[in-house]
């Protein structure tokens, strides 16, 4: 069970965002650009700008370890910021560098390379590691069971599905002279779904079904949402 849990992840980190582009670059040639940028955006702002800020920076700083004792404020401190910087990285990519590209398919090709770029370096490489332990007899030494495997590759498909609904609300918004209105629903959406990770487990006692519950639920009203305007 868990070289198969394993592997389901492993497809969803890698093989989605791959199998995605694919069909998408055969429907529009430009979507490979999209999908470049999209990882780009992850890459610069969280893990180049945001993650070093809050490990190297901030801890230097008296009010923000206070500030991690109080749940909400922390929650929102976390997620608001994770938004400001993932959508102000992808307002800046379709605004500056994908000129022109504003179709329903750079928005899916976008947020597929910023989601799948997302699993694959930062969840991908545990399970490939797993998968290989596994098939070696070694299994036992891995940390997780075949379960919260499950849940792992089902968190990284909610957050896709998250990533490709608000590449679609800020591609929307950027194509209709409206950027601003969108990217600040996209800043809202993100900051609710980043937030629930501190805040739920600590304020209301959610465990791990709880919050993949959220996760699930604001991924897919994003995709909904970011799909209705790319098509109304």
């Amino acid at each position: 069970m868990l070289l198969a849990s394993l592997g389901i992840g492993i497809a969803i980190c890698y093989g989605l965002p791959a199998a995605g582009l694919i069909l998408l670059a055969r429907k529009r040639k430009t979507a490979g650009k999209a999908f470049a940028w999209g990882a780009a955006a992850f890459v610069v702002s969280q893990l180049l700008i945001r993650i070093p800020l809050l490990q190297l920076v901030l801890p230097n700083f008296s009010w923000f370890a206070v500030m991690q004792l109080y749940p909400w404020r922390y929650g929102l401190f976390l997620g608001l910021t994770a938004g400001l910087a993932e959508e102000t990285a992808r307002w800046i990519a379709f605004r500056c560098f994908l000129k022109g590209r504003d179709a329903m398919e750079h928005g899916l090709a976008f947020g597929l390379g910023h989601g799948g770029i997302e699993a694959m370096l930062l969840v991908g490489p545990n399970m490939i590691a797993g998968a290989v332990m596994a098939l070696t007899g070694q299994a036992a030494l891995f940390p997780a069971d075949w379960g919260s495997v499950l849940v792992s590759g089902a968190e990284r498909l909610f957050a896709m599905a998250f990533h490709v609904g608000a590449s679609l609300l800020v591609v929307h918004g950027v194509r209709t002279g409206k950027g601003a209105r969108y990217w600040a629903l996209a800043v809202a959406l993100h900051g609710a779904l980043d937030a629930a990770v501190v805040i739920l487990p600590a304020a209301f006692g959610a465990g791990v079904l709880g919050i993949e519950l959220w996760a699930a639920a604001l991924g897919g009203l994003t995709l909904a949402l970011g799909i209705w305007t790319a098509v109304r």
